[in-house]
């Protein structure tokens, strides 16, 4: 190892270091060692795939920087585990592509449950600790909280006041109020996972021995499916039911199936007879989700049900407005008031248009103006069944595997939740009109060379594996029959 090589790191890590909390750095960067670092290649070794996993998910595009900052090269990152009882260095991911394989059928999701007793300020993320053991008991996490999903990023409007307040309040004092259970219910993409994790976050920051299990609702059944499998249901049990503030994401799929509502009344009962507090996310009210057993509805209206609307015109400016200084852009009023006009249907779609919007001015080397924004819509406009097929396939190809849309999209990289998402890219190539870099938009802004990637990927297991082309063709073909006229 050279020393400039070890000098390099060095420097990046204090350039990282004065833009994270210390407790961050210490946790996630301090232990990190450097392997081969040149123009080409960043190797990063860590001390276990989890850490790995998270360094990636949360610290890429902050380590990216750095390096840029510091040596001005800008290398493949990726990340190598070399743990206490590995013989060898296992490159995990690039930070360039989903390398993942895809599934035969159903892919199965890893336990996860157990939450973090560290301490963190309002706009830090928790982190779960692994317990030791290769046995199914000792393999359970909880799902961590997106740094991002904090009360400070949140933008109040007329149309989700009231969800916001009631948030707060549980979140100051969870199980104390007359608010638990709490069940948020809305659309897509305006804001529910925002204010569920917030509540986390403000919680943990309070108290930072407070048990907080964040946990989307297909992990809950995933979860309890796989201590079935391992004859471990009070493992299962003992780790939900420790939870002093659960947080559960999109409980509509628990109508998946009967035994899981069953093992989920149980654990709801155990939590609220035990004084602990209980955050709900869905998509229509508790009432209105057929299949949902009524002793479920009952529970979940003991506390308050709100619901969060679609932004009015002020507060899709002030969310562009907002989203905008995040990424460093300046963004007029002018712009902001004729994106905020024109895009009106969910928060995710206005954050999609201001990307589309950076990215076109970044390519182009336009001004950022009212010019360029009409080009911008002009392009959704024409693209609109294209964007609404996008969102469909999305839709099919996360229900068919047991995923949430947000998740589907979202940046994580296990294999569960890659292999979907490189179907549903795939699915969107053959499917729509759209060119790879709105693909990629509409996958969490990825780009186009993942989309290629994904492509290319799903096409040669096709080629090679009869029972998943029959998968990925019954996908095609049951969107295609929702869109026909």
């Amino acid at each position: 190892m050279s020393e400039d090589t070890h000098e390099h790191w060095a420097r990046c890590l204090l350039n990282i270091e004065r833009r994270v909390r210390p407790q961050s750095f210490d946790t996630w960067f301090r232990p990190t060692k450097v392997g081969r670092f040149d123009a080409d290649l960043l190797e990063i070794e860590v001390s276990s795939s989890y850490f790995a996993e998270w360094v990636e998910n949360n610290y890429l595009s902050l380590i990216q920087t750095a390096v840029q900052e510091e040596t001005g090269l800008s290398p493949r990152v990726v990340f190598s585990v070399s743990g206490p009882d590995e013989n060898a260095v296992h490159p995990l991911s690039s930070s360039a592509q989903d390398n993942t394989a895809l599934p035969q059928t159903v892919p199965t999701v890893a336990a996860l449950s157990n939450p973090s007793q560290q301490a963190v300020g309002h706009a830090d993320r928790s982190f779960p600790q692994q317990l030791a053991g290769e046995a199914w008991s000792n393999r359970l996490f909880f799902t961590p909280l997106n740094e991002r999903y904090c009360f400070e990023t949140f933008v109040v409007g007329e149309g989700n006041r009231f969800a916001h307040a009631a948030a707060q309040a549980v979140s100051r004092s969870p199980s104390k109020t007359q608010f638990n259970p709490l069940v948020i219910y809305g659309g897509v993409g305006l804001g529910k996972t925002h204010l569920l994790q917030a509540i986390g976050h403000y919680a943990l920051s309070e108290e930072s021995s407070l048990r907080v299990a964040y946990v989307p609702s297909e992990k809950f059944m995933n979860d309890f499916i796989e201590s079935l499998k391992a004859q471990n249901t009070e493992e299962f049990q003992r780790s939900y039911r420790s939870a002093d503030l659960l947080l559960i994401d999109d409980i509509q799929f628990l109508l998946r199936g009967e035994q899981t509502q069953g093992e989920f009344f149980h654990t709801f009962n155990a939590l609220h007879q035990n004084g602990k507090q209980i955050v709900m996310t869905c998509d229509s009210p508790p009432g209105e989700l057929e299949g949902l057993e009524e002793r479920l509805i009952s529970r979940f209206q003991w506390g308050l049900v709100t619901s969060i609307e679609p932004p009015d015109l002020e507060t899709r400016i002030a969310i562009l407005h907002q989203k905008a200084e995040i990424n460093g852009i300046h963004l007029g009023e002018e712009v902001a008031n004729f994106l905020g006009s024109y895009i009106s249907s969910n928060v995710r779609e206005l954050e999609g248009a201001l990307n589309h919007l950076m990215a076109y001015c970044a390519v182009n080397q336009v001004e950022l103006g009212v010019e360029a924004a009409r080009k911008i819509v002009h392009e959704r406009m024409t693209l609109q069944s294209d964007e609404l097929s996008i969102a469909s396939i999305q839709k099919v190809v996360s229900d068919h595997f047991r995923l949430t849309q947000e998740l589907l999209i979202g940046k994580t990289r296990k294999q569960e939740v890659a292999a979907p998402r490189q179907i549903a890219m795939f699915l969107a190539k053959r499917l729509t009109k759209s060119p790879l870099k709105v693909i990629g938009l509409h996958f969490g802004n990825r780009d186009h060379s993942t989309v290629i990637h994904a492509v290319q990927k799903v096409s040669k297991k096709c080629e090679s594996d009869d029972a998943f082309a029959r998968v990925v063709e019954t996908l095609s073909e049951s969107i295609q029959q929702q869109h026909a006229p």
